[in-house]
């Protein structure tokens, strides 16, 4: 039984039992080895026996007919040997598997058909124009032209399959240090050349990460053309 890999073993009935009583050791482990055939198969195959317990035919005849090899297995009408005990337990965790199946199915149909949650998206406008407001009512106003240099900006990014900025990113490019006018054509050249960032390096920065703003305000102003 491929679905259980294990079935139930219950040590004090098995030292109790009247059958395990009347069998050697050696017949012992020799019923247990059938035991597990039969949880893997159903069944155990009277044919199949003297290969499984490396007995010849005559032995494993003279075995099997004495009480409590009779007692251990029955012939059914198909000719297939099976422990009583055991087809009972098969037969309950079959049961048992089938019904956790068919509720972990009934649990996801039903969270299927609400849907899963909608993740509510930013939108890369309303985040912006949030900045500009935190920023009025800070009394700073942003000029019109540089809030088109924003959004020439938002709209190359939305082109190039960037993230979306929130309005904490926008203010976090808007420092006081530089003027709206440095921050506008910052803005516009990061627009033309496709940056990720228009946040100015400090002067006197020995590197250049490509891809990102220019060293200084002075290389984006040369950089107008």
């Amino acid at each position: 039984m491929k679905s259980l890999p294990y079935f139930p073993f219950y040590p004090g009935e098995w030292l109790r039992s009247p059958t395990i009583l009347g069998m050697s050791l050696e017949e012992q482990g020799a019923y247990l080895r059938l035991l597990c055939v039969q949880w893997e198969d159903g069944f155990v195959d009277p044919e199949d026996v003297p290969l499984i317990l490396g007995w010849d035919e005559e032995r494993v005849a003279r075995v099997m007919a004495t009480r409590p090899w009779r007692r251990a297995f029955r012939t059914g009408d198909d000719g297939m040997l099976r422990n009583d005990r055991l087809s009972l337990e098969l037969d309950q965790a079959l049961q048992k598997t089938e019904a956790a199946s068919a509720a972990a199915k009934a649990r996801w149909e039903k969270h299927r058909s609400k849907g899963s949650p909608k993740v509510k998206r930013k939108d890369a406008e309303a985040e912006m124009m949030d900045a500009v407001h935190q920023l009025a009512q800070q009394g700073v106003v942003l000029p019109q032209s540089l809030q088109d240099a924003m959004r020439l900006y938002k709209e190359a990014r939305k082109d190039a399959r960037r993230g979306v900025w929130s309005a904490n990113q926008w203010l976090m490019n808007l420092n006081e240090e530089y003027s709206f006018a440095e921050w506008e054509e910052a803005y516009r050249t990061a627009a033309r050349a496709g940056w990720a960032s228009v946040h100015p390096k400090k002067a006197g920065s020995l590197k250049r990460k490509t891809g990102h703003a220019l060293d200084t305000m002075k290389e984006w102003l040369d950089d107008r053309d």
